[in-house]
């Protein structure tokens, strides 16, 4: 699905990857959350999350800000950019599923979310 994906986006020539629009999901959802709630939310490494804020904002869709709370912390927030290909990353992701459900009907699809959620529980219970 993934490789699907990076194929709508090259098609329509957006300048993003899922991970970035993953991030930019979140901060869409909540502006200004700090790198750490994007990696816990994200169930991504800080490290990893880090990276990929840096890109985004070298491209002109976020901008980091030191907490005012605590210095040690960087929110990070949506830039106008970000939000003139909003419409176009949902639309992408619709696409996705709709070509990835194809024939999967609404309890399969609720019983595979099922499974999928008890195998992470699963993994992040033993990580703990």
């Amino acid at each position: 699905m993934k490789r699907q994906v990076f194929k709508l986006i090259a098609d329509n020539n957006l300048k993003i990857t899922p991970d970035q629009w993953g991030v930019m999901y979140y901060l869409w959802q909540e502006n200004g959350l700090s790198v750490g709630e994007i990696a816990r939310r994200s169930r991504k490494d800080f490290a990893n999350v880090t990276r990929i804020v840096e890109k985004l904002e070298k491209q002109g869709y976020v901008a980091k800000r030191k907490s005012k709370k605590d210095s040690r912390i960087s929110n990070v927030f949506i830039l106008p950019k970000a939000d003139g290909i909003r419409k176009d990353v949902q639309d992408i992701w619709k696409q996705a599923s709709d070509v990835a459900l194809n024939k999967v009907s609404e309890p399969e699809q609720q019983q595979l979310m099922g499974i999928l959620a008890k195998i992470e529980k699963n993994v992040l219970k033993s990580l703990e």
